[in-house]
């Protein structure tokens, strides 16, 4: 998931959240009958400098890889994210290792704030790792640049193999999330949504019943408890306090999934400008009310509150509850609760994405670069990750329990399965894909800057929507 601009420190702690099966990845046992399965199929490529071929919508690609293979993976995870370092590096120190224990590891960083840059300078340079850190929507930029392998053929040479049962074992909308005409690109290491936080300390000292507050509620309910807030706020004489971080102009994972919610959307599947629409019209009422009751603070306005230094009660956040609870003002005074459901036109969306990995298409050996992906999407590598510092919901079925899985360590007694509400309702900001790549920045930008005129009371509703359909034209006739 990508927060742009004012956001993108945040996500790099998120996608440690943010974000979405080892030549026998599932464990040591099926782990070892992959190997074996290595030497009988294929001894004589063990070792080789590409031992898969592309991988393709039909058939299984080539993934057995010799166990004593000598060889080095480069990955590239974000930079400033310590979390995202650790997680991998003891998943491959603490379990990958002992499959494959003559391969190294070389962990590479690339800035999130510059990230296509980077990746283009290291393309340009053939310096590009294996395996590359990525979400949605920068995927996209990936596939269309003809950068990232299409990993089809590896998922069903997994399933030959006995790894998993793709459909049966993940939650699949994830990796439909990084997907473009029915190929997938990149393999989630979590699954990664938006959620609600919520300072119970806050909502207590101002006597506001909290029994709304559940997996479910609905945005009537959330702006009841908003409503409240203010009257409490007002009454104290504090006229500069808001009641939720919305990260509505800063964050397409909430203002799209809202926009969607009211039944509209920014382009249609053709890639045609759909925004004038009755839908729009209601989702721009809907910021505009956040704003002007003065629940969210206004694009351009500052606020001297925030969920973060415990001065407002709500956040909506795709984070790791740890990220939250480890800040000494914010320890044991929070909980989670799904994101509040839009239901005004029975489409309710709730933000999604994938944080996760791609095979470089010039990988050296492509079949050992997915046997680490397959060992990260195994309920043992899952764990690995968990220890190493991922507490959010992993990408498979069988791990959801938290209160017995490791990713819900410390934090049984709380509401962690907010995560994993409405799977069905979980969308990315699915009309990037629907353009030619070179429109992404373009589009993203256009959009934040409709969402942020949304809030402006001078201009009428009809004069917000016309100015973001001509900003959206102009982006794409550039």
């Amino acid at each position: 998931m990508n927060k742009r601009n004012s956001h993108l420190l945040i996500l790099a702690s998120i996608v440690t959240m943010g974000l979405t099966s080892c030549g026998g990845g599932s464990g040591s046992s099926s782990s070892q009958s992959n190997s074996d399965s290595s030497n009988s199929q294929s001894s004589s490529n063990a070792g080789s400098s590409n031992q898969s071929q592309s991988s393709s919508s039909q058939g299984g690609s080539n993934i057995s890889v010799d166990p004593n293979i000598k060889d080095t993976i480069s990955i590239l995870v974000p930079s400033g994210n310590d979390n995202e370092k650790t997680m991998i590096k003891n998943a491959f120190d603490t379990g990958f290792s002992l499959l494959y224990p003559n391969v190294e590891l070389d962990m590479q960083f690339v800035s999130i704030s510059s990230y296509e840059t980077n990746i283009r300078n290291r393309v340009i340079a053939g310096s590009l790792p294996d395996i590359v850190w990525t979400n949605s929507p920068e995927y996209i930029f990936l596939v269309k640049n003809d950068i990232a392998e299409p990993l089809n053929g590896y998922i069903q040479g997994s399933e030959d193999a006995g790894d998993f049962v793709f459909k049966d074992d993940f939650k699949t909308s994830y990796f439909d999330m990084a997907s473009i005409d029915g190929l997938r690109y990149a393999v989630p290491r979590s699954a990664d949504c938006v959620v609600t936080f919520y300072n119970k300390e806050l909502l207590a000292q101002a006597n506001i019943d909290t029994a709304k507050i559940k997996n479910g509620w609905t945005w009537s309910d959330f702006l009841d408890i908003c409503a409240e807030w203010r009257a409490y706020q007002d009454g104290l004489g504090k006229a500069d306090t808001y009641c939720v971080d919305a990260y509505l102009t800063g964050w397409g994972s909430v203002s799209y999934p809202l926009l969607r919610s009211f039944g509209a959307d920014v382009l249609d599947n053709d890639g045609k400008i759909s925004l004038d629409s009755d839908g729009t019209r209601n989702a721009v009422n809907c910021i505009r009310n956040l704003t002007e009751k003065k629940y969210s603070v206004k694009s351009g306005s500052t606020s001297g509150t925030s969920f973060d230094t415990g001065t407002t009660p709500f956040c909506f956040q795709s984070a790791a509850f740890s990220l939250y609870d480890e800040k000494t003002i914010l320890h044991d005074k929070i909980d989670v609760v799904s994101f509040p459901r839009i239901m005004d036109n029975n489409t309710p969306k709730i933000g999604g994405g994938i944080a996760g990995y791609s095979i470089n298409k010039k990988s050296h050996n492509k079949a050992l670069a997915w046997q680490f992906l397959n060992y990260l999407i195994s309920k043992e590598g899952q764990e690995k990750m968990a220890e190493g510092g991922l507490s959010l919901a992993p990408i498979r079925k069988d791990m959801d329990d938290f209160t017995t899985q490791k990713w819900g360590e410390g934090y049984t007694d709380k509401n962690l399965s907010a995560y994993l509400c409405y799977d069905d309702e979980k969308i990315t900001e699915e009309y990037l894909s629907r353009v030619s790549p070179e429109y992404l920045s373009g589009l993203q930008e256009a959009f934040q800057d409709f969402v942020s005129d949304a809030t402006n009371s001078r201009k009428s509703v009809d004069k917000v929507i016309s100015d973001a359909v001509d900003a959206i034209t102009d982006v794409l006739n550039s």
